[in-house]
């Protein structure tokens, strides 16, 4: 399959699906002079984006995932379980509860299922979150994360970590004890809150239709006012628009979007505080 336009691509993730392999190390070159008086170490610089091998590798995972993977609003999800992805999301980068940070370090998609998905007839929806550190493109920050949920903060930064070192279990945080454990803030409801606020406080330049296959962290069930929130880690996500969109269905789609989040159609614009206002988020490759 074609990955068009990726967004997010966690080379880590990727990495775990091939553990018989030692990481994959590019050719470099010395020179020396004679008596050492002078060396030059040469190699190529680092990027982010996937290698012509990486994205073979991916498709090869993608068939791999597609056996025993399940559309997001598929019932009976559970923690582990991976999930396939096709629709329209926003995105935004955030950061800590706290000091306003020199860059953001979480990256946070956010949309809804089709109608009649779950058992409720409501929209089911969609929320990722992953370390920006996989974050190819210059996104818009959507501010801090909100107060009390620094429980997720650090799941998404532990996740990240735990990718980085090949071990692919479910953390500790998101066992059935650990979620059980009384606490101010439980998780269901921090999960919640962020959804919420991303979706209040994204850059809507940061919307269109994507695809990926991400990992099942926590399940929210459905309540008489809120449809079932599905909280996942993401391998990948990229662009699966085919065309630009004709002006009247973006304006459609602002239009649908405004009226959701009761915004005024003629302009939205984020409702962050004076620093985070006009901020980006901007890979290594582009600053």
């Amino acid at each position: 399959m074609r990955f068009n336009n990726m967004i997010y691509f966690s080379r880590r993730r990727l990495e775990a699906f091939f553990p018989e392999r030692a990481p994959r190390r590019l050719p470099s070159m010395k020179a020396t002079v004679d008596l050492e008086a002078a060396s030059v170490e040469l190699g190529p610089p680092a990027t982010r984006n996937p290698t012509d091998a990486e994205l073979h590798r991916l498709s090869q995972v993608r068939r791999e995932i597609e056996r025993r993977a399940s559309h997001f609003y598929a019932p009976n999800l559970s923690t582990g379980d991976w999930i396939c992805f096709d629709l329209r999301m926003g995105w935004s980068t955030t950061h800590e509860d706290g000091e306003l940070p020199d860059l953001d370090d979480v990256l946070v998609f956010f949309g809804s299922g089709p109608n009649g998905s779950d058992d409720l007839g409501a929209a089911v929806d969609l929320m990722l979150c992953g370390s920006t550190e996989h974050l190819l493109q210059k996104t818009a920050t959507a501010g801090r994360m909100g107060s009390g949920t620094g429980w997720l903060h650090r799941l998404v930064l532990k996740i990240n970590s735990l990718d980085a070192s090949g071990n692919t279990d479910i953390p500790e945080e998101l066992t059935r004890e650990a979620l059980a454990v009384p606490r101010v803030n439980q998780p269901e409801q921090v999960a919640r809150w962020v959804f919420q606020v991303i979706a209040r406080h994204h850059a809507p330049i940061h919307r269109s239709r994507v695809q990926g296959v991400a990992r099942v962290d926590l399940v929210v069930p459905a309540n008489e006012l809120l449809p079932r929130l599905v909280m996942a880690t993401p391998m990948y996500v990229h662009d699966a628009s085919r065309k630009p969109m004709r002006w009247i269905t973006r304006l459609r789609l602002h239009r649908d979007l405004c009226q959701r989040y009761g915004r005024s159609i003629w302009g939205w614009n984020p409702s962050l505080p004076p620093h985070d206002r006009n901020r980006y988020y901007l890979p290594p490759e582009l600053r």
